[in-house]
């Protein structure tokens, strides 16, 4: 298992799913540099998910996450389907408030309404980590992961995780995801010529 870190990050997570895992500039009302936004960037082993991601910098107000008002998925009717939307509330307790029908198909199941740690059984060090980086410190992510907590260890994904404000400093934050099936041989491969 293959983890890079962008940033400080400790070591929070032993999922034996994870290929990459990387973790991006923080969003807490200041806007990281452009040369840290393109290595992220950089890092995205979809084409689709940089697109995503550009839609989503485009939202960014202040250097704070976009408002989950601010997300009108129309802008990206062609992505919907690979799209996830995640509650996080004080509690410590996160619920998939949205799936798309794409990201059911490569799980095999509805997630909607499921708690996270029901829907990620083998990771709670990666919840623990992603609760600090992405809650906390409202900061980017990008892994590839394999399926294998819903039976399918044959498929490799690319998750993108994006902080999203409620607008409302005490109550939930979220998590705006983009989630599509790679191949993680032809993606490394690619990374090892350029």
């Amino acid at each position: 298992m293959q983890i890079v870190r962008l940033d400080y990050v400790q070591h929070g997570e032993d999922d034996p799913a994870i290929k990459e895992y990387f973790v991006g500039p923080s969003f807490l009302g200041t806007m990281p540099a452009k040369e840290q936004l393109d290595v992220f960037r950089s890092v995205l082993r979809c084409p689709e998910a940089a697109l995503v991601f550009d839609w989503w910098l485009g939202l960014v107000e202040n250097g704070y996450p976009p408002k989950k008002s601010k997300l009108l998925f129309r802008e990206m009717a062609k992505f919907t389907g690979d799209l996830g939307l995640v509650v996080c509330k004080p509690d410590r307790s996160a619920q998939i408030r949205l799936a798309g029908s794409n990201i059911e198909e490569l799980v095999g199941r509805s997630l909607t309404g499921m708690d996270l740690m029901e829907a990620t059984p083998f990771s709670a060090g990666l919840c623990e980590l992603s609760w600090k980086s992405q809650i906390d410190e409202r900061r980017l992510r990008y892994y590839c992961r394999d399926l294998r907590n819903f039976g399918r260890a044959y498929r490799d994904v690319g998750i993108l995780e994006l902080p999203v404000s409620d607008g409302d400093r005490g109550r939930a934050r979220y998590v705006l995801s983009h989630i599509k099936a790679i191949d993680t041989k032809r993606s490394n491969d690619a990374g090892k010529t350029s």
